[in-house]
């Protein structure tokens, strides 16, 4: 039965009368269901379990995950020690090379050290045969003026002659 004034489908208007309904019950009559009738009894099928959904694709990735984790981690420890092992070894290239460096550098200093000494101990020898020629040319000198001296002692004129040549030439 519809409510004129619910349904939906009808307009709110009172001025139009709804249509009346067929005269009948309003309710429905309730009637019992029949009586039990007990089924012939069969044999209870079991229905088969379903097998259980296979894991094996999530099982295989699984493990594939993990040993792709494994290189991954091993790998990565392994750039990481190299990597340190590189710096060290650059380290040490950098300092071997500044001893290098160090070294050439006071192997000249000591090549020019030798050369300046080789000059200063040949000036040394110029310097000795010099002074040793001097020493010659003195001591001829030194010879003359004392025979000079000698012979105005003994008031000698020869003698005093010849000497003073001597010390004219030597001195």
């Amino acid at each position: 039965m519809t409510n004129p004034v619910f349904d939906p489908q009808q307009p709110a208007d009172t001025s139009v009368q709804p249509e009346i309904a067929p005269a009948g019950p309003e309710y429905e009559v309730y009637t019992p269901p029949p009586a039990f009738t007990p089924q012939p009894e069969q044999p209870a099928v079991v229905a088969p379990v379903p097998p259980k959904p296979k894991r094996t694709g999530i099982i295989v990735l699984s493990i594939f995950m993990v040993l792709l984790f494994g290189a991954a981690a091993t790998f990565g420890a392994l750039f990481f020690v190299e990597k340190k092992h590189t710096a060290d070894l650059s380290t040490q290239i950098e300092g071997k090379n500044r001893e290098i460096a160090d070294l050439t550098k006071k192997a000249k200093e000591s090549k020019d050290d030798a050369v300046r000494a080789a000059d200063l101990q040949k000036q040394a020898e110029t310097a000795q045969k010099k002074a040793e020629a001097d020493a010659a040319t003195s001591q001829q000198c030194r010879d003359a003026a004392r025979a000079l001296r000698a012979a105005a002692i003994a008031n000698d004129q020869g003698k005093g002659e010849t000497a003073a040549r001597d010390v004219f030439t030597h001195c």
